[in-house]
């Protein structure tokens, strides 16, 4: 890492302060004393207070104009977190390709857990009242009384919450004029930081310290004796275990004694890092290598070469279910280790997570592995964070984020699932994890392998032009088969059967049985599945217990009051839910426009199929995944254990279940309803649909014994049942590709999605509008399509109406050279309330 000192020098920060239209990075002069390196965290001053920012670039002179007019650096903030050269240039790349603030990109490679922020300290007078006794300002009595009442200090944000306010506002700065409040900053450490022990360790060698043992065990000191031993243990397993520290914490009852032997020399006591194990919720399995299928052989082989030549090539490995692509991963990730550089694997679910971890310390021991995710406490995402920085871990395993790890000597990015939508990210900024991994390859001549059993048809089409290199694994381990699907016809399932009217009693047709959540083919298959004491998967795509709450009586149903879906309903608890804005309100017991009795719910969700189950096979055990069951740190690990372990019957669950599971006794299969993923204004929606059947489908029979699945829906007929249901990707691609090309969709092209949002539908549809009449006053001769504005499919979230606009292109730069003109053309005010997403993964 370059660093400077000389001077004149001057550095461009990025600072970290909320502030719309603020043109990042700001040039700041570099005071002689400062040793500063891209990456450096720094105090400068901003304005009339102080913030922390990041360097971002050094040089050595700036504009003539602006000599004698640049504030300089305050201070370095030491033992801070920093990033290097090729971090610090991903981070530009994503606000490039994004369109995002540099701030917002900067903040993907310094996690909030690692960063320090400016603290800012209100202090009350004590003589306050005194000061404002003939005062006529209520707001600043008001204020300083709300001070009081917070213990005389507080911080701005707590001061005005307690108001009832968003800011502070201008009561506060007459209040500092008056010197009736101070006000200090000072630098605020991340909310992690590595964690100290208090340990006993030995002072003296081994033999010797054995030797004071058996003397003091001799002289009748046998507590000090046993310490001294324990010790000693406890330094040869930090031996062997090559830990840097080793020790013990001594407790109240063993205290003279260690008083004792640290007094005569023998121990002392020494500060040193503890560790936050992330893997408490984790197992170990068997960590032998299987042999290697033909097929995995040949796709390690061509692999290796990659690996061997760093040439940063992208490699699409197509692989059906249950074909062994994690064992050609773990393969992969040996023979990078081997050359002395590091693996980074993205996986898309947490739940995931829990198995690939399973296999990964197996194969390479704890020490080497690191994991990131979201679910991980403050503390353990900052140790992780530290020990990948240092390169202590080699291996490092995560979600979407963990893209942006500091990863040194970076020879491997395995992106598993690679077709799932997760790894675009639906905030600021709306990056996508394959991308941004193609990015640090073409940095470090790393191989990137994106692998799936059904490939994104971007990928594979690239694949088939050759932009990516293309491996295939055709069959299963063992040549074991595919399970057979049947497809059931809920139309069929659902037709009343006619009785006779020799059957009525005393004239009067009788009632039809209630129907169950499983059709008959799939209630038969289940008691089979269970008589045999084999396990089961049900999978349904939407959580809760029902889609909505009805009346009878008058048809009303309940909505979101800032949202425009309905509530879905949630039995359990006896509440109905938004799954968007999280509102939620405790069912009525009446209709509270009719004020009637039969409030009934309508529709499936997990919920309810688990209920079904219980109702149907009251002996069947369950277990149950989705985000309502597994918001508990570790649900998802303690879960798939037990399922592995045999003590459940039947899992049900929504997509989480779909992908990436590999249990040996599920033998049978059940989509309750594969409609849940069809009939979406979305032009995704077919190969999402086809995506998650085929998924799901691949879980079923990959052990011994064959397996089967069964998939209900009310449309048959789909392309993506048909296709999925024999397992056919080629023939689904060559079938879904055609459409794209005639349509002119990607990967035929490029598009935007440009979402304007306000609390007031016409003012969004407003700025819609005028935004549409820049992009058409700027654009050149360039093939660009505007679509819209037109309302959003889902037309208000979170209290605010949506409107948005869709570019097509050829090319990707266009779109953002466009975009970058218009944008130009827009005050702060203006765009506010705009979110750009480029390659959108839904457009609703």
């Amino acid at each position: 890492m370059s660093v400077y000192n000389r001077f004149p020098m001057y550095a461009d920060i990025i600072v970290q302060i909320d502030a719309p239209g603020l043109p990042q990075p700001l040039t700041y002069s570099v005071p002689p004393a400062l040793a500063l390196a891209v990456g450096s965290a720094v105090v400068v001053p901003f304005g009339s207070q102080s913030a922390v920012g990041y360097v971002v670039a050094l040089k050595d002179g700036c504009p003539p104009e602006m000599m004698g007019k640049i504030k300089a650096v305050a201070a370095k903030i030491e033992n801070a977190p920093s990033f290097d050269q090729p971090l610090c240039d991903l981070a530009y790349w994503v606000a490039a390709q994004t369109l995002c603030d540099l701030r917002d990109a900067i903040h993907l490679i310094v996690p909030e857990v690692m960063s320090s922020q400016i603290k800012t300290t209100l202090t009350l007078a004590a003589d306050w009242e005194a000061q404002l006794a003939g005062s006529r300002a209520a707001s600043q009595k008001d204020m300083a009384a709300a001070l009081a009442a917070l213990g005389g200090v507080a911080e701005p944000g707590k001061l005005a919450k307690a108001l009832g306010l968003a800011k502070p506002g201008p009561a506060l700065l007459e209040l500092k004029k008056k010197g009736i409040i101070a006000e200090e900053r000072a630098v605020k450490l991340p909310p992690a930081r590595r964690k100290m022990v208090r340990l006993l360790r030995l002072a003296v060698d081994a033999d010797v310290a054995a030797e004071e043992a058996a003397r003091l065990e001799r002289s009748g000191a046998a507590r000090q004796a046993r310490l001294l031993r324990a010790l000693l243990e406890a330094e040869a397993e930090g031996k062997a275990a090559k830990r840097p520290a080793s020790g013990l914490a001594v407790g109240a009852s063993a205290g003279a004694a260690a008083k004792a032997l640290a007094e005569k020399g023998l121990a002392q006591y020494a500060e040193v890092p503890l560790r936050r194990d992330p893997f408490q919720f984790f197992g170990f399995v068997a960590g032998d290598a299987p042999p290697l299928t033909h097929d995995q052989a040949r796709a390690t082989a061509e692999i290796g070469q990659h690996l061997t030549a760093c040439d940063g090539r992208t490699l699409l490995l197509h692989g059906v279910t249950g074909s062994g692509k994690t064992e050609v991963y773990l393969d992969a990730v040996c023979r990078v280790l081997a050359q002395n550089r590091h693996a980074l694997i993205l996986l898309p679910e947490i739940g995931l997570t829990a198995q690939v971890l399973d296999l990964f310390k197996a194969r390479f021991g704890a020490d080497e592995v690191a994991v990131l995710h979201s679910a991980l406490s403050l503390g353990e995402r900052h140790d992780e964070w530290r020990r990948i920085q240092s390169g202590e871990a080699r291996v490092v395993v995560g979600a979407r984020s963990a893209v942006f790890a500091p990863v040194p000597h970076l020879g491997l990015i395995i992106l598993d699932e690679e077709h799932d939508g997760s790894y675009k990210q639906d905030s600021s900024p709306r990056y996508h994890a394959r991308d941004a991994a193609q990015f640090r390859a073409a940095q470090t001549g790393a191989t990137v392998i994106l692998g799936s059993a059904t490939p994104s048809l971007e990928s594979y089409y690239k694949a088939s032009t050759g932009e990516y290199d293309l491996i295939e694994l055709p069959e299963r381990i063992s040549s074991r088969p595919l399970p057979p699907v049947r497809v059931v016809d809920l139309r069929d399932e659902m037709k009343t059967p006619k009785v006779p009217k020799e059957e009525w009693v005393e004239g009067v047709k009788p009632e039809p049985p209630p129907r169950s959540v499983f059709g008959t083919d799939l209630s038969a298959a289940l008691t089979a599945c269970l008589d045999r004491r084999e396990q089961a998967i049900l999978f349904l795509n939407r959580r809760g217990f029902a889609s909505f709450l009805l009346c009878r009586d008058c048809g009303f149903t309940f909505h979101c009051p800032n949202c425009d879906v309905s509530l879905t309903y949630h039995h359990g608890g006896r509440y109905l839910q938004c799954h968007h804005c999280d509102y939620r309100q405790r069912v009525p017991d009446v209709c509270p426009k009719c004020q009637g009795l039969r409030l009934r719910p309508f529709g499936l969700g997990t919920e309810k199929v688990e209920d079904a189950v219980r109702q149907q096979f009251p002996s069947a055990r369950t277990l149950r995944m989705d985000r309502d069951t597994m918001s508990r740190k570790g649900a998802h690990a303690e879960t798939l254990r037990a399922f592995r372990r045999g003590e459940a019957d039947i899992l049900i669950g929504t997509q989480m279940v779909t992908k990436g599971l590999d249990f040996p006794n599920v033998t049978l299969v059940g989509v309750v309803s594969a409609d849940t993923a069809l009939n979406i204004p979305d032009f995704r929606a077919p190969e999402r649909a086809f995506q998650l059947l085929t998924q799901v489908s691949g879980r079923a029979g990959r052990g011994v014994v064959p397996g089967s699945v069964i998939v209900q829906t009310f449309t048959p007929e789909h392309d993506s049942i048909i296709f999925a249901s024999t397992h056919d990707y080629h023939s689904f691609y060559e079938h879904a590709i055609g459409q794209r090309a005639e349509l002119s969709y990607p990967p035929f092209s490029s598009m935007a999605n440009l979402v304007f949002t306000d609390e007031n539908e016409e003012e969004a549809q407003k700025r819609s509008r005028h935004f549409a009449t820049v992009l058409r006053a700027v654009m050149g001769p360039e093939e660009v399509t505007i679509l819209g504005p037109v309302a959003c499919p889902l037309s208000r979230l979170r209290g605010r109406y949506r409107w948005h606009l869709a570019l097509r292109a050829p090319q990707k730069e266009t779109l953002l050279t466009l975009l970058r003109a218009a944008l130009g053309e827009l005050s702060t005010g203006e765009r506010s309330g705009l979110t750009i997403d480029m390659d959108p993964l839904t457009m609703l």
